[in-house]
């Protein structure tokens, strides 16, 4: 695909670095199969990588052998396995399945994140050679494609939303404190609900939210 055939997300909306930085634009990424050893995987290389650069096999601090699911399936998988997904914030459907009810990263929007033309999904499945034509396809509204992977430097923090996660909130966030404790991930993990840090490993202190769980 020819590089000047590509918008990136912050071209379109014509944003600049320094404009990205100071008002914290962001872009997400919610894991969302296998979230909690994904997301170690993720510590363990310092990479949010496309699917097709992710080893599936890999251990774990505590010595045990953990399997990732992936799937590169063309039709499946609207970046094909060779993108990492990204997404603006939209008060829609689509971003509360790929990111809300997910563990998700907060990314600087500053990132090469090239747009999608959307698609109905049999479309999407009969457009032959995806990968080879010059414009990326998605069958998800506002899809962005980054290349080759995204650093944990450009992660402006590692979310949860307490309103809409779909799994057991409470385990899950001590999980995640314990990736972050173990791989020293200097990283702010924050409600996106309530707008509260819950765990930030350089100043060892844990927010007081009050969840309600059993």
């Amino acid at each position: 695909m020819n590089e000047d055939n590509k918008r990136t997300f912050s071209k379109i909306y014509g944003l600049s670095n320094e404009r990205i930085e100071r008002c914290g634009v962001s872009l997400y990424h919610g894991i969302r199969f296998d979230a909690l050893n994904r997301l170690e995987s993720i510590f363990q290389s310092g990479y949010i990588l496309p699917s097709s650069k992710v080893n599936n096999k890999f251990t774990s601090y505590d010595g045990i052998t953990k399997y990732l699911y992936i799937s590169n399936d063309l039709d499946e998988n609207c970046n094909m396995g060779k993108y990492v997904s990204v997404m603006p914030y939209e008060d829609d459907l689509e971003f509360r399945v790929f990111v809300k009810e997910n563990i998700f990263f907060a990314i600087k929007a500053s990132i090469k994140a090239y747009e999608t033309k959307h698609v109905s999904f049999n479309e999407f499945t009969n457009i032959k050679d995806k990968d080879k034509k010059e414009v990326f396809y998605s069958y998800a509204f506002n899809e962005y494609f980054v290349e080759d992977g995204i650093s944990l430097n450009d992660v402006n923090y590692i979310g949860i939303d307490s309103s809409y996660f779909n799994g057991n909130l409470k385990e899950t966030i001590d999980e995640v404190i314990n990736l972050i404790k173990h791989y020293k991930i200097n990283i702010p993990f924050i409600d996106e609900y309530t707008n509260k840090e819950i765990y930030r490993l350089d100043t060892k202190r844990l927010s007081k939210i009050n969840f309600n769980l059993k």
